[in-house]
């Protein structure tokens, strides 16, 4: 909707007395519905329930429900500054902790990013566009960076909403340390880890830092074929 159209709009309501409503209150209670209710309690009806309006009144800032989760993406997002200095896997490591960090307290919006029907916004264009440029700067060949870029997307996305799972947190069965005299299970008891949140952040970086490295491995693979 332009200024205008919305200015119109507030002078109208503040005419008759009601409550009007900024495009910042509208996505901020979306947020908190979201965090309380997860995506599937998130309608146009429950949010404006919970505004204490009509739908109507929202959908002068939405045009509907995906756009709404497309633009509550973008506001969790939006305070995601890319590196610009150093090695391009201190940078990626960098944002990708920047990425766990602001999607780690918001999981539903995992969901958004993993399906391709919704049309998304241009601050996680913009994330995405500097996650593909940091992969590229790999050296890897340009047929193989798609792939690259995906592997690390798929692991940062897929990691942060494990974490997000209290029941989904290391993927070691609570039952493997029954104090079995030995261990039926030795393996998982001897290497079962820590979950606290320190130790999580932790196994994040060491987990993509292995992926990034394999990356280079190709990279310099591909350097050897090119020169022999």
């Amino acid at each position: 909707m332009s200024r205008t159209g919305f200015e119109r709009q507030s002078a109208a309501a503040r005419a008759k007395g009601r409550q009007v409503l900024s495009r910042p209150e509208v996505l901020a209670a979306a947020a908190r519905l979201l965090d309380e209710s997860g995506i599937e309690g998130l309608s146009m009806r429950a949010l404006a329930r919970s505004l204490g309006t009509g739908p109507a009144t929202l959908y002068w800032h939405v045009r509907d429900r995906d756009e709404l989760l497309t633009a509550v993406l973008d506001e969790t997002l939006s305070h995601i500054d890319v590196p610009m200095d150093g090695p391009w896997q201190d940078r990626l490591v960098l944002l990708a902790e920047r990425m766990r960090t602001a999607l780690l307290p918001r999981p539903a919006l995992i969901e958004v990013l993993w399906h391709r029907d919704w049309q998304l916004g241009p601050v996680t264009l913009g994330l995405a566009d500097a996650t593909v440029g940091l992969v590229a700067e790999s050296g890897l060949p340009d047929d193989d960076v798609a792939d690259a870029y995906l592997a690390v997307l798929w692991f940062i996305l897929g990691f942060v909403y494990a974490e997000s799972q209290a029941a989904a947190n290391t993927g070691f069965p609570p039952q493997a340390g029954t104090g079995d005299e030995p261990p039926r299970y030795p393996n998982l008891v001897r290497y079962s880890p820590d979950t606290d949140r320190a130790a999580m952040h932790r196994r994040f970086v060491a987990g993509l830092r292995q992926l990034l490295t394999g990356i280079e491995a190709r990279t310099h693979q591909t350097d050897r074929k090119a020169l022999s």
